[in-house]
C-alpha cells in the first residue's frame, strides 16, 4: 500500500509533520556487506524510504535509487529492516514518519576539494528553494551526497580542519552553537546541522539528524581522548564537552544513553 504513495504521496506525509523531531538512531550499525558483491569488488550508494513507527521499528523500507546491483538494494532493504530509532515527536506524542536513509558500500570520494565543495553545496541549497515535490527530494539528497564526501574526507585526514570553508553556507545559528569549535576542532557534524534547521519537514531531516547525533557522540569520545595528550584541547575540553552534551539534551534526548546521561548531568546543571 505505501510503495503505491510514490515520492510526490511520501513528501507530502512528511511536510504534514512538519514541526516535529526527528528519528534518531538508537544504535548505530554497520551495514553487512554481501560477500558474493564483495568478491566482485561491487560498490554502491542505495537510497531508501523508510517508514518508521511510534515505537521507533522500520515498518516498510523500500529502495528509492538503486545502486545499480540488486545484491546490495536487497542487502541494504533487509539491513534497514532491522534499525531501531528514537521515535519521531510532535510535542511529546511519538508518531509515524516517513524518512529517507543512505546505505554506502565502498562508496569513498577519490579526492575532494573544499572550494568547489562549498560552491555546489550553495548551488543546491538555492535549487531546493525552488523546487517542490520529486525534484526538491532529489536535490536534498545531492546535498547529503555532498555532505558524505566532505565528512569521509576529514575522517581520512584527521589533521585536517576545513571549518572556515563552512562559513560560506552554515546559517549564522549554526555557527554561534559551535563557535567555540571553530579554530580547532574539525567540525564534521556541523553540516548536517545546517542541514535539519533547513528543512525539518523533508524525510531527508530523519537521516541527517541520526548522524548529526552519531558524530557528536563520536566527538564526545573524541574530544576526551584527545584532551589526554593535546593541551589546547585539553584547554577547551569542558567548553566543548558542555555545547555537546547541552546540545542533544536539548535537542535529542532520546539519543542519549543512560550512561551518557550521566556523564552530562555536570554540564547540564550549569546550562
Amino acid at each position: 500500500m505505501w510503495r503505491n504513495l510514490g515520492i510526490a504521496g511520501v513528501v507530502s506525509l512528511a511536510l504534514a509533520c512538519a514541526g516535529l523531531r526527528p528519528p534518531t538512531l538508537l544504535e548505530k550499525v554497520e551495514p553487512p556487506y554481501p560477500e558474493e558483491a564483495r568478491k566482485q569488488g561491487l560498490e554502491g550508494v542505495v537510497t531508501l524510504y523508510l517508514l518508521v513507527s511510534e515505537e521507533g521499528k522500520v515498518e516498510v523500507a523500500y529502495v528509492k535509487k538503486s545502486s545499480g546491483h540488486k545484491i546490495l538494494d536487497d542487502a541494504a532493504v533487509e539491513y534497514a529492516k532491522g534499525l531501531r530509532f528514537a521515535p519521531a515527536r510532535k510535542g511529546k506524542k511519538p508518531v509515524s514518519v516517513w524518512m529517507s536513509w543512505v546505505v554506502r558500500y565502498k562508496s569513498i570520494p577519490a579526492h575532494f576539494l573544499p572550494k568547489e565543495y562549498v560552491d555546489r553545496i550553495q548551488k543546491l541549497y538555492r535549487e531546493a528553494e525552488k523546487f517542490q515535490g520529486e525534484e526538491r527530494s532529489q536535490v536534498l539528497q545531492e546535498i547529503l551526497d555532498e555532505h558524505e564526501k566532505y565528512v569521509t574526507y576529514l575522517e581520512s585526514n584527521p589533521g585536517v580542519n576545513l571549518n572556515d570553508y563552512l562559513r560560506g553556507f552554515v546559517l549564522d545559528e549554526v555557527y554561534e552553537t559551535w563557535k567555540d569549535f571553530w579554530p580547532i576542532w574539525p567540525l564534521r557534524f556541523a553540516v548536517y546541522h545546517d542541514f535539519v534547521l533547513r528543512f525539518p519537514g523533508a524525510p531527508e531531516a530523519g537521516y541527517a539528524a541520526s548522524k548529526l547525533t552519531d558524530l557528536i557522540k563520536q566527538d564526545i569520545e573524541a574530544v576526551k581522548d584527545k584532551a589526554k595528550r593535546l593541551r589546547e584541547i585539553n584547554e577547551k575540553r569542558d567548553v566543548l564537552l558542555g555545547a555537546m552534551y547541552r546540545f542533544l539534551a536539548k535537542n535529542y534526548p532520546e539519543s542519549m544513553t543512560p550512561a551518557m546521561q550521566r556523564e552530562a548531568e555536570p554540564y547540564l546543571r550549569g546550562k
